[in-house]
Formats: structure tokens, sequence, C-alpha cells
């Protein structure tokens, strides 16, 4: 008998604060999690496959609801930062069709939800035809790939980006049939709302990467991450504190709640200015910014200890490096997790991005892989040649679910195929 932990969701008829928000959807983690738990072990998904499933099912649908009832025509949802706070205005796309494409794997079945997924995105079959041949000579090969964009759809708030059930399960699928190691490896940091509390895949099948892949979670469990000269770390305890001071005034609240939110990383720490759907006025924006410029200032008046990039969404603070020094990219944290996890780099290798900050594990891999496969999501020529300069066997695709379903069919056919051979 299959064992599976059942959580119900908690109903929320109202939500009136961004708070209220992240608690919604923050509840679905335990219930996405035991679905694919269930579906791994059961090896398949049926459409009422099993009783069982019947509150995780209702826990997901209480959640689609609330959002639906809270959303505005234009597609927004009106919440506050916190009672009697700031109103702001935010979308809720991403939270609303991940778990509608859940709930159709639930009550549909698989071929239902790749179909209706095929349907309303013209050349996704083909694309997903298209990674599953490049990918298939490479069995047994070390996949490597980042997550927001490449591997998950992307959301414009970090903190609500919950893996969706069906996405975890083909992901896994792949990793258990077609890879001898998997990493997920991502700028985001793992903890504080991070890559570990955000994943609902088996804890044991990836190993988890965070800060560019200065800190990483490995299969067992255990924790690594590079080392911070110590002076250094408490000037970057000393910024994060008061940061975390700042985003509790009433003026500048919202910052904390919107696109990437405050990320403490190892080595940087970032905030947003804005988010993609352009939530905050131009002039607040622009203000935050000098605001955080002068609290680091006042921190490191001769800007020996921090530097700060300004991207136009985040506003991140790195520490300072030695003169000559680049800054630690994908690539190194390649390396990293290579040399103290164990990759196996040398043989067949499979890397998977999205943006040019992508590219250095491309790089890295190529500089030691026997054989190469890459695949990158994006609509950018020139990153597409790009790639392509660096790993011949490299194929675009448009859209994450294109590269998630042609790896899920791949897990699938030799997933099969095993179950049935230990039932001959």
């Amino acid at each position: 008998m299959i064992g599976i932990l059942i959580v119900k969701a908690v109903a929320m008829p109202r939500l009136e604060t961004l708070a209220e928000f992240y608690e919604l959807i923050t509840a679905t983690v335990p219930l996405r999690r035991s679905i694919v738990k269930h579906v791994l072990a059961a090896g398949s998904c049926k459409p009422g496959d099993d009783q069982r499933l019947h509150p995780c099912r209702e826990g997901l649908r209480e959640t689609l609801e609330t959002l639906r009832t809270h959303q505005r025509d234009d597609g927004m949802c009106a919440l506050l930062t916190k009672p009697g706070g700031r109103r702001t205005a935010i979308a809720v796309d991403y939270e609303i069709a991940e778990l509608e494409k859940d709930l159709i794997f639930l009550e549909e079945g698989e071929p239902a939800l790749r179909e209706s997924l095929c349907d309303h995105a013209p050349g996704l079959t083909a694309e997903i035809a298209a990674v599953h041949d490049l990918l298939a000579p490479a069995a047994g090969a070390v996949f490597i790939t980042d997550r927001d964009g490449t591997v998950n759809n992307y959301c414009g708030r970090y903190r609500s980006s919950v893996q969706s059930a069906y996405n975890a399960v083909q992901l896994t699928r792949f990793a258990d049939a077609r890879t001898r190691r998997a990493l997920i490896l991502t700028s985001a940091p793992l903890a504080d709302h991070g890559l570990l509390s955000l994943s609902v895949q088996p804890p044991d099948r990836f190993v988890l990467a965070g800060s560019k892949g200065r800190e990483l979670h490995d299969t067992t469990g255990e924790r690594y991450q590079t080392p911070i000269e110590p002076a250094k770390q408490d000037k970057l305890n000393a910024l994060n504190r008061a940061l975390l001071d700042l985003l509790e005034l009433h003026e500048h609240e919202e910052f904390a709640l919107i696109g990437s939110g405050i990320q403490r990383k190892v080595g940087q720490t970032t905030v947003a200015r804005q988010d993609i759907y352009g939530s905050i006025e131009a002039d607040r924006s622009l203000q935050f910014l000098e605001t955080v410029r002068e609290l680091v200032t006042g921190l490191d008046p001769e800007g020996e200890v921090f530097r700060i990039e300004d991207t136009g969404y985040d506003i991140e603070i790195l520490l300072t490096r030695d003169e000559g020094d680049r800054d630690f990219n994908k690539g190194d944290g390649i390396s990293y997790v290579d040399r103290t996890v164990g990759l196996g780099l040398t043989s067949s290798v499979i890397v998977c991005g999205d943006t040019a900050s992508d590219l250095p594990m491309v790089t890295a891999a190529a500089s030691t892989a026997e054989d190469l496969r890459v695949v990158f999501v994006t609509e950018d020529d020139q990153l597409k040649r790009e790639v392509e300069r660096q790993a011949p066997q490299a194929l675009r695709v448009t859209r994450p679910d294109a590269l998630v379903l042609g790896l899920g069919a791949l897990g699938w056919s030799e997933s099969y195929e095993s179950m049935e051979r230990r039932h001959l």
C-alpha cells in the first residue's frame, strides 16, 4: 500500500493583505508534495485514480477559487501591504495558471494536460518532440538546469512561485530514469522563501544550489556554502538588519512584497524596487533606490565592502572582490558543487537555461564534457547564437513547458518500461 501524507488546505474566503496571499499560496506546498509522492509511487496519474488524493485536489481547488473570487476584471488582485498599509495591485496569472494545470493533471490525467497545453500554445508539440530527440541519446547524463524561466514558468513574485505538482512529476521522472546526477542551480537563495520552500519534488532526487551555486543542499540533506571573509559577513549581516528595518516603514513596506522581495544570499543581498508589472510608480522606485544607496554608504563610507548594481527591477548589493577578481558566476557554482558533492562532468552532460547569466554553465560544462547537449528557453536570437557557438548540440525552445514535457516524455517511457519488466 502506498503511504501518503494528506494535508488539508485552510479555506481563506477573503484576501485582504499580501501576507494572506502568500500564506494561501504557501499552503499548497504540502498538498503538492503529497500529490507528487503518490503519483511517483503509483507510476501514473489517472482520472479519479485514488480517493486518498481527494483532500489535496479540494485544497488546490479552494485556493484557485479564492484567487478567482478576488481577481478583478483586469486580471489584477488589489491587496493591502499589511492591515492599514498601502494598497497595491498584483497579477496572479502564474498562480492561477499553475493551479489550473495541476487540477487538469489530477482530474483528467496526464494526456489531457498535455493536450490542453498544446492546444493553447501553437508549436508546443514540435518543441516537445525536438527536446525528446536531442536528449534521447544522452541516457545517464549529468543534468544541470536553471529554475525560473527554464524548468519553471516565470512568476512576477519569487515568493509565490511554488512549483506545480505536474512539473515536479515530469522533472523527477526524468532525473530518476535518465540521469546519474541532477542539479537545479539558481541565483535565488536556498532559504528565506527560497528554493527549498518553493520546491515540491522529492528532496532526495536533486541537488539544489542557490546564490549562483555558492550554497547547496545535497540529496542527503547536507548543506554547504562557499566561505565568506568574517569581517565582510558581519557587515553583510548588519546591512540585512538595516534593510529589514527600512522595509518595516510604511512608505517602503511594499518593496519587500513585490518581485524579488528581499533575498539574503551568500555574498550578496537583493531587494526589489520594481516588478515586471510596473506596480511601483517610477518616481517612488527611483527614490527607494537612492534611499538604499544612502543606507549602504552609511554602513560603508569608503566603498570597501559593498558595491551596488541596479537592474531596473532589483537592487543588487554585493560584497566587493579583490582587484582583478571577477564576480562569482553559475559556472563557478557548477565547479563548487562538483568539488563538494561530485557531479562527474567528464562524459555526458545536459545543461538548460534561459538567460545570459546561464551561459557560464554551458562554458563550464563544455570544458570537461565529452558529450554536451544544451536546451535554452529563449526568444533572443543573439543568445541562441551564442549558445550554439559554445555547444553545437543545442536547441532553442520558447516555453518552459516544452522543456519540462519533453523531459517528462523521456522519463515516462523508461519508467513505464521498467515497471513492465518488474511485472513480467
